[in-house]
């Protein structure tokens, strides 16, 4: 009986986890509140706060596995250099805007997601790392300016949900290579 609890409890953290993913792509971050979840899931409020006491904790949640496989593609980069570092960390880059398509349109810039400060500050992070790889220490306005275009795609990804997750990969990539040659 217990595993058959465990069970339903992870079907449960699941599905607010894919009903929040899916209102935060449709409605934004600050759009969607718990009790929103909660009625698009057709469940108390109570049912969502015993998985996730904030909308921040679901985000975090949902940006767990990104993140983590963000800083082992930037640990990854390290080893290399030149061409091949560009290459992965676009590859890499490209590969988890293409996997979570449906938060793409939340911005790093996007005033929700910068109030919660830990979120906030994790990504910033990432994208600092990112962009020392990617120029070194002193990289020129220019290629600050080039950087973020490409690692800010949100406002591109709702508006090509005609191509296939190749044809995104390689739009995507295309683009985010051509822009960093600065």
């Amino acid at each position: 009986m217990a595993s058959t609890r465990a069970q339903q409890a992870e079907r449960t953290r699941n599905a607010v986890l894919d009903t929040a993913r899916r209102l935060f792509a449709e409605r934004g971050f600050d759009g969607t509140s718990l009790q929103l979840i909660a009625d698009t899931m057709g469940v108390q409020k109570a049912n969502v706060y015993y998985y996730f006491r904030t909308k921040a904790a679901i985000l975090e949640a949902l940006l767990e596995g990104s993140i983590a496989a963000f800083d082992a593609m930037l640990d990854e980069a390290e080893r290399l250099d030149g061409r091949a570092r560009r290459e992965l960390l676009v590859a890499g880059f490209v590969e988890q805007v293409v996997a979570s398509r449906a938060l793409s349109p939340l911005s790093r810039i996007d005033p929700g997601l910068r109030r919660e400060g830990r979120i906030a500050e994790a990504l910033e992070a990432r994208s600092a790392r990112g962009l020392r790889l990617m120029f070194g220490d002193e990289p020129t306005v220019e290629q600050q300016a080039a950087y973020y275009m490409a690692t800010d795609v949100g406002p591109v990804v709702p508006r090509m949900t005609h191509l296939s997750d190749d044809e995104l990969r390689d739009l995507l990539s295309g683009l985010c290579l051509r822009i960093l040659d600065v």
